[in-house]
């Protein structure tokens, strides 16, 4: 981790940006995730 941080402190490594879907499109990020037509982390907006 003291690694990561250091790449993520100078640069060399940017953290990720989440793929965002409103609470109503729960179902759809399933599907997506399932799919494997995403990467990184989901996020439901209330």
């Amino acid at each position: 981790m003291d690694e990561l941080r250091a790449l993520i402190a100078v640069g060399v490594r940017v953290p990720g940006n989440p793929t965002v879907y409103d609470l109503a499109d729960g179902p759809r990020a399933l599907v997506d995730l399932e799919a494997r037509a995403t990467s990184g982390k989901l996020v439901l907006r209330p």
